[in-house]
């Protein structure tokens, strides 16, 4: 597993439809997966969340991920292949910060593209070019976004624990296809108010 491989896999989410859940590493959004989830984090999921996810789930075309999912993905196989889970690198975001080999202060990052950057209880991918890959719900988007290195305040930087990040080739430019969830998201407050 590389750094570029990281950056790769995570563009193939970024590029899919995705939506914000915790727990969550890729799967295919089902109804049973909200049930479960919700009943594993409860405090996690209003009612309101859980009706917005059904109606996600029913078009049978979204996957769910938290940020620390987003970088086990690729530990397990990658997205758009069958996962496989392994307990060996079933990291949260702390305890894969602390499993690091290597780690340091945002100010001071390697422009290494897959490294991974961090601030208290939240992880994203670093994709080259001051771009950030994250999933991640709230203002700067629900589900797999790619942000800014300066936007969600990042404070330190680390190596991903079972990556390697030596003698990877530079990485071009992500381009960002549209994601519907905007779209999706305005049609149902339309819906909403025409009730």
């Amino acid at each position: 597993m590389t750094g570029i491989g990281l950056v790769l896999n995570c563009k193939k989410m970024l590029d899919s439809n995705t939506v914000y859940m915790w727990g969550c590493y890729g799967q295919k959004l089902t109804s049973d997966l909200i049930e479960r989830k919700a009943k594993q984090y409860p405090n996690r999921f209003s009612a309101a969340r859980r009706e917005f996810l059904r109606t996600l789930a029913e078009s049978g075309e979204w996957y769910a991920c938290d940020c620390a999912g987003l970088i086990k993905n690729y530990f397990w196989g990658g997205f758009g292949n069958k996962i496989r889970y392994s307990a060996l690198n079933d990291y949260g975001t702390e305890s894969m910060k602390k499993a690091s080999v290597r780690t340091g202060k945002i100010s001071q990052m390697p422009q290494i593209p897959g490294i991974v950057v961090y601030k208290k209880g939240h992880i994203g991918v670093y994709a080259g070019n001051g771009d950030v890959i994250e999933c991640t719900i709230g203002s700067r988007g629900d589900g797999v976004v790619l942000t800014k290195l300066p936007e969600a305040g990042w404070t330190d930087w680390f190596f991903a624990p079972d990556v390697d990040y030596e003698d990877d080739p530079p990485i071009q430019k992500i381009y960002v296809k549209p994601k519907i969830i905007d779209v999706f998201k305005k049609l149902i407050t339309r819906r909403d108010k025409l009730k």
